[in-house]
């Protein structure tokens, strides 16, 4: 027999023994709870929730909680039970419900003592459920310099949706174009089975300007929207790289005394580049090349060679102490003039560090 019930035998006898008196055990009080929730900010469709029973027992008597969480949809149905008896509840709410978005979910706490008196009333929490807004990735590639792309030459535009909540995502494309570009002269066009898993799109921009790609993902709850800018900018004029040798200091020459090869080891540009680029590529062209010759006491050079990035030149074809001046200039696609004048020995169209033309002054020996 328990020591409580040993305490109740002892006190009926005591009554029923003394004619007049009445003696009764302590009344045993309920215990009284509460749902704390745990973890903070909005409830979201695929998220996780914690919350603890608080509870109070006057008689300090060991109490048990019972749990028990649903979630519903927006047509007030209600499923997904789960239920728990640890003080701490920890849930996971689910995207969907009966084939409809979670809307919001219920946690129910019920408290009782070893001697089953129950707290009341028993605690209900109802908290509303967001949707996870759908993401998307956008990016690019292509002939990308300086943040920049060329006219006239193919961009691929990558788009790749998500969703947090598992939702079905579908993907629109728009494009704004540049303001002086021509309907047909621009293409904007699907690209089929991108290896990204996603969709793709391949732009020809037809002038120079600001696009703007722009994707919007929706997961037919919400929608998300991405602008992806893309600057294209005029072809602009290709420039020496390396050179052997390295042109001489001004007022100086270097010494012809044998068989001396002048070279163009790179050039940059945004289309037009040297070495040459791979066979077949998308929109990558061979710098063009225009080697000249100034003879000794001659005022004005004589164009010998173009196309190739290399010229020889033989001392043999000289007297001891003339003077020669080998002459480089490229160009790419456009066509350039090159505006500086014959007797400068370094020209650049932009005025700056992208040099069009070198020149190497030679003593013959």
């Amino acid at each position: 027999m328990s020591a409580r019930a040993s305490r109740l035998g002892y006190l009926a006898a005591l009554a029923l023994g003394a004619p007049g008196c009445f003696y009764g055990d302590a009344i045993n009080e309920r215990p009284s709870a509460e749902i704390e929730r745990l973890d903070t900010g909005v409830p979201v469709r695929g998220g996780s929730l914690s919350f603890r029973a608080v509870v109070d027992d006057p008689d300090r008597d060991p109490t048990e909680p019972t749990w028990r969480f649903e979630a519903c949809n927006a047509s007030d149905v209600c499923a997904a039970d789960e239920t728990g008896s640890d003080p701490t509840f920890y849930v996971t709410v689910p995207s969907t419900v009966e084939g409809m978005p979670t809307t919001r979910v219920v946690v129910n706490l019920a408290v009782a003592d070893v001697f089953g008196a129950e707290a009341r009333p028993p605690q209900r929490l109802e908290l509303d459920v967001v949707n996870n807004a759908p993401s998307v990735v956008v990016q690019r590639r292509g002939r990308e310099l300086g943040g920049a792309f060329p006219p006239d030459v193919p961009i691929i535009v990558s788009a790749r949706g998500d969703d947090a909540d598992g939702d079905d995502v579908a993907l629109t494309w728009e494009l704004f174009p540049a303001r002086d570009s021509v309907p047909g002269d621009r293409r904007f066009e699907v690209l089929p089975d991108p290896a990204s898993g996603g969709e793709e799109r391949l732009l020809l921009p037809d002038v120079d300007g600001e696009w703007i790609v722009r994707v919007t993902v929706d997961d037919a709850i919400d929608a998300r929207m991405v602008d992806l800018p893309i600057l294209v900018v005029p072809d602009q004029p290709p420039c020496l790289g390396a050179l052997d040798p390295l042109p001489p200091p001004a007022s100086s020459a270097l010494l012809l005394d044998q068989t001396r090869r002048f070279s163009v080891l790179v050039v940059e540009d945004d289309l037009d580049v040297f070495p040459a680029p791979p066979p077949g590529d998308p929109y990558l062209g061979l710098a063009g090349f225009r080697w000249s010759v100034r003879a000794p006491g001659a005022t004005s050079y004589v164009e010998v060679d173009s196309d190739v990035a290399a010229l020889e030149l033989d001392p043999a074809q000289y007297s001891p102490g003339d003077r020669v001046d080998v002459r480089v200039e490229i160009d790419d696609r456009v066509g350039r003039t090159i505006p500086c004048a014959e007797g400068t020995s370094a020209c650049s169209i932009g005025q700056d560090a992208c040099l069009q033309r070198q020149t190497w002054s030679l003593e013959v020996r």
